[in-house]
């Protein structure tokens, strides 16, 4: 776990370093939506997520861990609508194992996804997306990767609380996030590379996140400092509910993000839902850029102009 740390920290470094810029892109009236770590956040836009790094110890009493280094690009094509390729690395280290530490790339995942709703006045934002699995181009003999792909129609919810009447101004800086994805797998659900029933899975989560920046800028300036000001706390929740032969899987993953303008640091906990899910707390770390606000006309730029539409 140490090395976890030092990967948490090297992140957190690089990430202060780096100047203030313009806001993020997913904005609805005054609401900025933030990139979340577990879930995807209901936006579009030109944005990078390097690196993503999580690590999940084993069950108690094992020395195995599990250590994934992940990257995602989102791409516009036009404004609100985009492409993003995700790709991974994952370490599995099992001192004293027969079988010996594994390793190798995961199957690469392509998303196609549309921004269909804005309502700036009650700072709603809405997406739908089809997510591809590459099924057997990962490691599939050292890490049991999909030997066969799967196809995931997902829906995307943000909603901000900024209109609720100004007596209630404390709770206006909460929002709250969705995502509802059904992966379809590209086989009969006959078998999986280790013999397994490969099931279909209703992929529900959701965040709730409170914006220090909102209430210091749409509520009242408390004084605190600029770094707090620039603090997103939240929690996500995440389950995976298989269709048949399988058992619900989930976690809960409270943290904290820092919001710098062009780029975002992430840090959260991992937390099992149940025993199926693990018995240890692992924790993952995110560096996020904005590329739309760093590079503006060139790579964060749609690359044809004209916008998809919208309600």
């Amino acid at each position: 776990m140490n090395r976890s740390f030092m990967c948490a920290a090297a992140i957190g470094c690089t990430a202060l370093l780096l100047p203030l810029a313009a806001q993020a892109h997913g904005i609805a009236g005054d609401r900025i939506f933030p990139a979340t770590l577990v879930m995807d956040d209901p936006a579009v836009g030109d944005e990078l997520s390097l690196p993503t790094v999580a690590i999940q110890p084993g069950s108690t009493g094992t020395a195995a861990n599990e250590y994934d280094y992940g990257f995602e690009w989102d791409k516009t094509i036009v404004k609100g609508f985009g492409i993003a390729f995700n790709a991974g690395y994952t370490s599995f280290r099992q001192p004293g194992s027969a079988g010996g530490n594994k390793y190798g790339w995961q199957d690469p995942v392509i998303t196609a996804k549309y921004e269909f709703l804005e309502n700036d006045a009650h700072e709603i934002l809405g997406s739908v997306g089809i997510q591809r699995e590459l099924g057997g181009d990962g490691a599939v003999n050292s890490l049991g990767a999909d030997t066969v792909g799967w196809t995931q129609p997902t829906i995307y919810l943000g909603k901000g609380f900024g209109d609720l009447p100004s007596s209630l101004g404390l709770l206006r800086p909460f929002a709250i996030t969705g995502e509802l994805g059904y992966q379809l797998q590209d086989s009969d659900h006959s078998t999986s590379a280790g013999g397994a029933a490969i099931p279909d899975v209703l992929n529900p989560s959701f965040s709730l996140q409170y914006s220090m920046e909102y209430l210091q800028s749409q509520v009242k300036d408390y004084g605190f400092p600029a770094f707090v000001n620039n603090l997103v706390p939240l929690v996500e929740v995440s389950y995976s509910l298989p269709s048949h032969d399988g058992t619900p899987q989930g976690q809960f993953a409270p943290g904290i993000l820092y919001e710098g303008g062009s780029y975002q640091l992430g840090l959260e906990a991992l937390i099992p839902a149940n025993h199926a899910s693990g018995n240890e707390l692992g924790v993952i770390a995110q560096l996020h850029f904005y590329l739309d606000d760093i590079f503006p006309n060139t790579l964060g730029k749609p690359l044809f102009a004209g916008e998809a539409p919208r309600i």
